[in-house]
């Protein structure tokens, strides 16, 4: 498993008429019967997989996101009990959010964590510091990994192959458990590792609910007795993400490495996130900011006397596209006051949206999220 795809003696013609998922025999009649793919795909050379087996590959852009329930406690105990590696996937740049609490009881000793998407960080940020924080997050969580490993799966693949390598080896020869938070790239992540799968045995991919649960999980044959089992991602109620509406999330999570936006400012400025957080600068000397967020979200600089009236605008035009319309004024919103030590290097952790890195000078901060939320500060001295 995870190893690269062998040659096994059949022509290019024929191999293409089988979906290289369920083995199905292709074809582009009929939607509604097996194997069924459109023309331009049946007819471009490539070993594709069928309609049926593509969604399954990607299914967590069809589902809703399931909380963390009983059904989870079901599928880990089953790991455990047949002895399988656990792939406990985070994201790089949402450390904090992509966190399951109370996860970590139910995990067993056969875990490995991926901190996954690390392109979505600038070059120059501190792979030491993401390891350190991750280890002292599962530690709190009463998690103790084989390894926690970095890679990425969104643009060139960093590591995929030492990744494919570590996987193999942790799971001695059985089967593998995939979990995480939603929207932390686990789909993503799993496609890029079995980018030269070829299934070598009798078994099909499958989707179903898992037994003993409600849950619908892929089923990948990995040899004829073992299987990775892709899960559903798993909502975390103090994200930004849990919150937004879909429409909205896409822009909010980030795409593409991620430009650190600098503002310096003096106190009684503010910083509007579209109409879902406010950043106010209430008391300090001149500070420089650092912004870390999607490309795609803009910030809105004001000065704090001001940001009432043009939250409020925000709130009522209708033009704009990242514009949530659960929140209609500063009511639907929850203020978090955090004072900064002096001489430490401060970082606040908005869940699920970003982060602001700053020297402390005992500034006075103020941040609105929407109630629920979780909003953090941190020291980052000890780490970078």
């Amino acid at each position: 498993m995870f190893g690269k795809n062998k040659s096994n003696g059949l022509t290019a013609e024929i191999r293409v008429k089988r979906c290289y998922g369920c083995g199905a025999i292709l074809q582009d009649q009929d939607p509604n019967e097996v194997g069924y793919v459109p023309a331009d795909k049946l007819e471009n050379g490539d070993d594709c997989l069928c309609e049926r087996c593509y969604k399954l590959r990607h299914y967590s852009a069809y589902k809703e996101r399931p909380d963390f329930t009983v059904d989870y406690v079901t599928i880990l105990n089953k790991a455990k009990e047949e002895d399988s590696l656990i792939v406990y996937v985070r994201n790089c740049f949402t450390l904090a959010s992509s966190v399951l609490p109370g996860i970590g009881k139910l995990l067993g000793k056969k875990v490995i964590v991926v901190l996954n998407e690390r392109d979505l960080l600038p070059e120059n940020y501190s792979n030491d510091y993401l390891v350190s924080y991750a280890k002292k997050r599962l530690k709190e969580e009463g998690i103790e990994p084989l390894d926690v490993l970095i890679t990425s799966s969104t643009g060139k693949g960093k590591n995929i192959d030492l990744r494919r390598k570590d996987i193999h080896k942790y799971r001695d020869g059985k089967s593998v458990y995939f979990v995480g938070a939603y929207q932390v790239g686990k789909s993503s992540l799993i496609n890029c590792l079995l980018q030269d799968y070829s299934n070598r045995t009798d078994h099909r991919i499958t989707t179903s609910p898992f037994p003993g649960t409600t849950l619908d999980v892929i089923s990948i044959p990995l040899d004829e007795t073992s299987f990775l089992f892709d899960t559903p991602g798993i909502n975390n109620r103090y994200s930004m993400v849990s919150f937004l509406e879909p429409s909205i999330i896409r822009y909010v999570l980030a795409r593409n490495s991620i430009r650190c936006e600098e503002y310096t400012a003096k106190e009684g400025q503010s910083f509007l996130f579209a109409n879902f957080c406010r950043f106010d600068y209430l008391e300090g000397p001149k500070t420089r900011f650092f912004f870390y967020k999607s490309n795609d979200l803009r910030i809105e600089r004001c000065k704090q006397n001001k940001a009432d009236s043009t939250f409020e605008s925000i709130c009522k035009d209708p033009n704009r596209p990242l514009r949530s319309e659960k929140i209609t004024s500063m009511e639907g919103l929850e203020k978090h006051s955090f004072q900064a030590e002096k001489n430490k290097e401060c970082r606040i952790r908005v869940y699920g949206l970003g982060f602001v890195d700053f020297h402390g000078e005992n500034q006075v901060i103020d941040v609105y999220v929407p109630k629920g939320v979780k909003v953090i500060r941190e020291d980052t001295s000890l780490h970078e």
